[in-house]
């Protein structure tokens, strides 16, 4: 069955890569203040894609400035149902003249697509398209329903996710595939376990009415800045829960080539900096670990820096939450360290902003997990590794939310030259068709299962 699946792969990538490059020259940039007739275009697209193929069912969901697209095609009842989630809407350009070629002019070099969102998360759409349309075409009545989940707003937060998902129930599946990350590197597959939560807040500290003369004024009278860092060094945030017996082997497999060097090289880090973790525990913080980081600070003006004692300092604080921890317990453990670390008696203000993202996890020993993983590895022709992230994806924690006991297999196209979100954006066509080759070989798990215990 393989054999016919990738000769089947191989008579329409080319006409795949060419959909793929026609989406990311529309520059479908979902931050405020560019310009949202695009976010309705390559929607536009969208819903064409799946109306030209024939699609059972295909609408709009959510508002009209920044719509979803729901589809599905209807397969046979008596399987198990699958939710493909993608969103195509992506991160501005950034430095464009950093750009080797414009961020949405797409351009093929060395086997690799360049372009804004080619990554991130427009390649995700073919692989789900292309992997339900030959599904479809060669299981036929034993082909699962398949339906698609196709977002607009994930680069901005998600911010009508609850809405969505209210809006359309029958979203509703045995299993959802979320495609929407990375691999270990090129030729190495990859699933994502977990994702970490984030919460941020805001921190305040003023001391007088008004800026004062540093000269004249400072001594007797505290500096805002001082007592804001004071503050911000004294954070400590608790252990994170142990790790399972397989993610802890998977992590220990991983780490045999991600060290200091490799971290330093990727980060950019300069030579003298210093890493804080022990090297066999890298990917551990990065990806399991409670982290607090300092987003930004503003005490004066850098541009205009003058000898002034300040009266007010202000900094965004970025806490990220492993899964097994309790997010608003940590955030009322991290507002009372705050309180109790303010000195000199400043007067302080702590603000919560909305939009918190809560942790993720997915149970590793489910059956779809395991033909998930299965499927990767005679799609890759290696074997996956487990992952995790320590990032978040609002989606994966909502759709585990909103429809319990629906399994959520966390997956990607990217790899560690995609650089997401910077400049020179770019996905391995080579990993764009092993990619669609595991999803088509999951689909067929499915069927070949059912038609074992039937």
């Amino acid at each position: 069955m393989q054999k016919q699946i990738e000769t089947e792969l191989n008579a329409i990538f080319e006409s795949q890569v060419k959909i793929l490059e026609d989406l990311v020259k529309i520059p479908s940039i979902s931050f405020e203040g560019f310009d949202p007739s695009n976010i309705k275009k390559c929607a536009d697209a969208v819903f064409e894609l799946f109306k030209e193929n024939n699609f059972d069912e295909v609408r709009f969901l959510g508002k009209q400035t920044n719509p979803a697209v729901f589809a599905e095609l209807k397969g046979n009842p008596n399987l198990p149902s699958v939710l493909l989630y993608a969103h195509y809407d992506v991160q501005p350009p950034m430095r464009e003249n950093l750009w080797l070629s414009p961020a949405f002019e797409p351009q093929v070099r060395d086997g690799r697509l360049y372009g804004r969102g080619t990554a991130d998360d427009k390649a995700a759409i073919v692989v789900h398209l292309a992997a339900a349309l030959i599904a479809k075409k060669m299981l036929g009545e034993d082909c699962p329903a398949i339906k698609f989940l196709i977002e607009g707003e994930e680069e901005c937060g998600s911010p009508n996710i609850t809405a969505l998902l209210k809006e359309c129930k029958n979203l509703k599946s045995s299993v959802a595939i979320i495609c929407d990350s990375s691999n270990w590197n090129e030729v190495t597959p990859a699933i994502v376990s977990s994702l970490r939560g984030m919460v941020a807040l805001e921190i305040e500290v003023k001391s007088m009415e008004k800026p004062l003369h540093s000269g004249t004024w400072s001594g007797p009278i505290p500096d805002v800045a001082q007592g804001l860092s004071h503050i911000l060094a004294s954070l400590k945030l608790p252990k994170a829960p142990p790790l399972a017996k397989n993610i802890l082997e998977s992590f220990t497999e991983m780490s045999k080539s991600y060290g200091y060097k490799e971290l330093k090289k990727e980060g950019s880090l300069l030579n003298k900096t210093q890493i804080l973790v022990k090297e066999k525990d890298i990917l551990k913080s990065l990806w399991r670990d409670a982290t607090i980081t300092v987003t930004a600070m503003e005490a004066g003006s850098r541009k205009n820096a003058g000898n002034v004692l300040q009266n007010s300092a202000w900094a965004r604080v970025s806490i990220r939450i492993p899964p097994g921890m309790d997010i608003k317990k940590v955030l009322e453990q991290i507002k009372k360290q705050i309180k109790d670390a303010c000195p000199w008696g400043l007067n302080l203000s702590i603000k919560t902003e909305s939009g918190m993202a809560t942790p993720w996890e997915t149970k590793t020993e489910h059956i779809f997990f395991k033909k998930m993983l299965n499927a990767l590895k005679e799609g890759y022709g290696k074997k996956p590794l487990i992952t995790g992230c320590g990032a978040s994806i609002p989606m994966v924690a909502a759709i585990s939310k909103a429809f319990k006991g629906m399994p959520v297999l966390l997956t990607g196209i990217g790899d560690p030259k995609a650089n997401a979100h910077g400049e020179n954006e770019s996905v391995s066509l080579a990993v764009l068709k092993k990619a669609i080759l595991s999803e088509i070989l999951f689909l067929h798990s499915i069927s070949s299962h059912h038609a074992r215990t039937n």
